[in-house]
């Protein structure tokens, strides 16, 4: 009898973690446990959440990409100065009139114009030179050579378009960066968000510590996979694989970070909120495959926003442009590493205040009690002397 209390004793004496019963409150995890308590009111609520999460990702995704047409569209245009009239009349367009031919595919080139056009004098044998850039969205570089097209034939010029940054041979639609960059920032946010229930909440120096250790050889690796896969697999990258791999890095690190820094000071369910916001806003929002400018003016602001579409500017910069115009994108991702840090700081700040404010009201509990107990003694000590009298 003694041996089993001593074993009962042993078992309540082995610490447990503090988490344990809600760990194991759904059951083994080999199956689906016994059910939520609230069955039918839960799984109304859940059927709900999903639906509305499945008609959020199509609303935006339809929105977005369903029914592209030219919007803010950035041209260089030098020639007949009667048509370049014509052309800003257009609230489709805006324009950039430089001197020479050369210098309208400079523009392009160096990604301050999403193409060009060559405007000639009206008159036999006159031709509308375009200029386009497939590796900043092939939509974009569509709908530009539509707009080429179109002037030609209201001048009954003929039309040459002429694409100064091609597409790869095997990402001929242009759809491999946008995927590359869609799962590198869904992989960092997801790992994020799982590392925080793994590791505990980022409370201490040493922690702060070793989450960024974690987040930044884990967007290594996963950055790393992301670029083998698509040289290696696919045979889509059209410069060295390194400077593809230290987008991505760059991408998930950003990424990864805000997201850490919204799970400390939110909780896990503000990680997943800004998981799904940057699943269904800020993918749609870079413009995909199709590019920028043949969004609508909601997702061409949220392109600020979200740092999807500076990742994806920055990756298509070094795959197709030589690297021009690399210094906004990286800025852009930059701040939102940068606010992660501060996120998760300010998050240790307030939690080390609330702690010393719980301690401060823990050591002046004892004093309250014991002058309560002094006060509480003295009446009964004199209460003899008093009778004695």
């Amino acid at each position: 009898m003694t041996h089993a209390n001593d074993s009962a004793l042993k078992q309540k004496s082995v610490p447990q973690h503090p988490e344990f019963e809600a760990a194991v409150a759904g059951g083994s995890l080999a199956s689906e446990g016994p059910g939520s308590t609230h069955r039918y009111r839960n799984l109304l609520l859940g059927g709900v959440a999903i639906l509305l999460l499945a008609m959020a990702m199509l609303t935006s995704y339809s929105s977005a990409f369903g029914n592209p047409a030219p919007n803010n569209v950035h041209l260089a245009v030098t020639g007949d100065a009667g048509t370049i009239v014509t052309l800003e009349q257009q609230d489709s367009l805006e324009l950039t009139v430089v001197g020479t031919a050369a210098e309208a595919q400079a523009a392009v080139l160096n990604r301050d114009a999403d193409g060009a056009i060559v405007l000639p004098t009206p008159g036999a044998d006159a031709v509308v030179t375009t200029y386009v850039a497939s590796g900043g969205g092939r939509g974009l570089s569509q709908a530009i050579t539509g707009i080429g097209d179109s002037i030609a034939e209201k001048l009954h010029a003929t039309s040459e378009t002429t694409d100064l940054a091609p597409l790869g041979k095997n990402d001929p639609v242009g759809s491999i960066e946008f995927y590359a960059i869609l799962f590198a920032g869904l992989g960092a946010a997801l790992g994020a968000t799982i590392f925080g229930r793994i590791l505990g909440t980022v409370d201490t120096s040493a922690k702060f510590v070793e989450r960024s250790v974690v987040l930044v050889a884990y967007s290594g690796i996963l950055a790393g996979l992301i670029t083998l896969w698509i040289d290696s697999a696919l045979n889509a990258i059209t410069v060295d694989p390194p400077a593809v791999f230290a987008v991505l890095w760059l991408t998930a690190v950003a990424i990864g970070g805000a997201v850490t820094g919204v799970a400390a000071l939110g909780g896990t369910i503000a990680a997943l909120v800004m998981t799904l916001a940057l699943v269904i806003l800020g993918n749609t929002s870079s413009g995909g495959p199709l590019g920028i400018h043949v969004l609508n003016d909601f997702f061409q602001t949220l392109y600020y926003v979200f740092p999807q579409g500076g990742a994806l500017d920055l990756l298509r910069s070094v795959q197709y442009f030589d690297g021009a115009a690399v210094s906004a994108p990286i800025i852009r991702l930059g701040i939102w590493a940068v606010a992660g840090i501060l996120l998760t700081l300010t998050a240790m700040l307030i939690r080390s205040r609330r702690d010393a404010a719980a301690r401060l009201r823990s050591t002046a509990r004892p004093t309250t009690d014991s002058h309560a107990a002094t006060a509480w003694q003295t009446p009964q000590a004199e209460l003899p002397a008093t009778t004695h009298d």
